[in-house]
């Protein structure tokens, strides 16, 4: 019998119009999965003003608007819309597909409804070469649907074959956190969106402070907004970055501010973090006790001087380094100036960040990425 490559599909429900991780992070599974000689798709709900996107993306799927807050008989024609959409795509796969052939199914960015609508449009189909991926990135064990997650999961891993179901997160903290909830082994991921970025020198003498990503209140909009209206003797030594919806001004005074596009094209996205000196990382402590940031791993990567809140997971990543002085506190933004003015000229801490990131570039990137598919693979085949 001949062993084909497995088809790797990724399932997306729901683009955000393009923001955040979601593109990179499945471009970045392209390119592991051509490491390993396997063939990957990408399948999506086609929304509008999205960028261009890979040969390999079909926008066969529909029912992205499932996340819209609307009444209990739309949600359920919206399930049922997403269901016969990934059981249209699949049935053309799995019916006509040589009989030793693999597919893995794999979403990474879901709801609980998304989830079911994936169990429903399984039920009917070969399942003899068919496993289901689920990665998990943030803290549903704590949220009140956690019972529904810990039931779709278990009708997930009946609807295969054994050892043809597996969980995966990007944190060791949420991973170990969830494991035991779930009562299901999960894998450790590397973030493989990241890559060696060459610092160079920006045309001044400012330091340059980016708060990178469009604007949201548990990444510490209200601790930005207060950084750029705060009066400061230092202001002529820095330039607050921030995207433009964040609606930041430069006052008398105060730091200048320069804006961005709220999505950045990745060109212009590394283009930031090459020029760079200070990533603004303030997100709460309560939404990221657990939960990764591609932000903070890519800027530690890139050689930038990561800013965090206590108790957050990237608090607890410097930690492991000695790097507690990055870990800040955000309530007086005239002490935050200054503190950031003494933190970029310490070199101790610069000798801790470039053991980090050596660590980090070890873990983190595509050939790591790849190997974890291929050992998960390979032992559950």
């Amino acid at each position: 019998m001949i062993n084909y490559p497995p088809i790797f599909i990724s399932l997306i429900p729901n683009l955000m119009g393009g923001e955040g991780h979601i593109i990179p992070y499945h471009i970045s599974i392209t390119e592991a999965t051509k490491i390993l000689g396997w063939h990957h798709e990408v399948v999506y709900s086609p929304e509008e003003n999205l960028p261009d996107l890979p040969n390999n993306w079909y926008g066969e799927l529909r029912g992205n608007k499932l996340e819209i807050d609307e009444n209990f008989w739309h949600k359920l024609r919206q399930i049922k819309i997403f269901t016969d959409s990934i059981q249209s795509y699949l049935k053309k796969k799995l019916f006509n597909s040589k009989s030793s052939q693999n597919y893995i199914i794999f979403i990474e960015r879901f709801i609980h409804l998304q989830l079911l609508a994936l169990w429903l449009s399984v039920l009917f189909l070969p399942k003899d070469n068919l496993y289901i991926w689920v990665l998990y990135r943030h803290n549903f064990h704590q949220h009140k649907t956690n019972f529904i997650y810990k039931l779709l999961n278990k009708l997930l891993k009946k609807a295969v074959k054994k050892n043809h179901f597996h969980l995966f997160s990007d944190s060791e903290l949420l991973a170990d956190s969830m494991s035991k909830y779930f009562e299901e082994s999960f894998t450790v991921m590397p973030i493989p969106h990241t890559e060696f970025v060459e610092k160079r020198s920006h045309d001044n003498d400012n330091i340059i402070c980016w708060w990178a990503g469009p604007p949201r209140e548990e990444k510490g909009w209200q601790i930005i907004k207060n950084l750029s209206q705060c009066q400061t003797s230092l202001a002529d030594k820095f330039i607050l970055v921030a995207a433009k919806s964040a609606d930041l001004i430069t006052i008398n005074h105060g730091v200048k501010v320069v804006a961005t596009e709220d999505n950045l094209p990745r060109e212009q996205y590394i283009s930031w973090l090459a020029k760079t000196d200070i990533m603004l990382i303030p997100y709460d402590e309560i939404a990221y006790q657990e939960r990764t940031s591609g932000v903070f791993t890519e800027s530690v990567i890139a050689g930038n001087i990561p800013l965090t809140m206590k108790d957050t997971w990237m608090a607890k990543e410097l930690l492991k380094f000695g790097l507690d002085k990055l870990i800040i506190n955000w309530d007086n933004p005239q002490k935050v100036w200054q503190e950031i003015e003494q933190i970029i000229k310490c070199q101790q801490t610069q000798i801790k960040l470039k053991i980090m990131q050596k660590s980090y570039r070890d873990f983190h990137n595509i050939s790591s990425f790849a190997h974890q598919f291929k050992i998960n693979f390979i032992e559950n085949k």
